[in-house]
């Protein structure tokens, strides 16, 4: 991998890392808790932050079809916290092989008939998971007081 990739998918592997501290020692209730009137919970969270890795790195990156996580955030009540963390940690792993495979930032990405390159589709991610792990944040204080990376 070239530097700047590495450097993208060091700034990601943190912020991913942050939304399972997040989660980490919640109980399940809490996990589907929500604080906000949204809806929004830190389980929703990462079912669909396991989405959004599975749609841009296996589908869009890699050409395959997207095989983990829901667009949804309203997770199925026979779904462990536990299992989708392990799901989400799967999905990350899975990306980071396919950002290594390819390598280069110059690499070609094509969505929805438009041509952009890896360093898009990174930032794409980091963007996300950026977002939501700052709702992960806030969520995290309102359940239970915990603050901080």
């Amino acid at each position: 991998m070239t530097g700047e990739v590495e450097q993208l998918c060091a700034a990601l592997d943190g912020l991913r890392a942050g939304v399972l501290k997040k989660s980490a020692g919640l109980s399940e209730a809490d996990a589907r808790r929500s604080t906000v009137d949204s809806g929004t919970n830190i389980a929703g969270l990462i079912q669909h932050l396991t989405f959004v890795e599975s749609l841009w790195f296996e589908e869009i990156v890699a050409g395959r079809k997207a095989t983990r996580g829901k667009r949804s955030m309203q997770v199925d009540p026979t779904v462990s916290l536990k299992d989708l963390r392990a799901d989400y940690r799967a999905a990350c792993q899975t990306s980071n092989e396919i950002v290594a495979a390819i390598g280069d930032a110059d690499a070609p990405v094509t969505r929805n008939g438009k041509s952009h390159d890896l360093r898009w589709a990174i930032l794409a991610v980091i963007g996300e998971t950026s977002r939501h792990a700052g709702h992960a944040d806030i969520i995290r204080e309102q359940i239970d007081g915990t603050t901080g990376r």
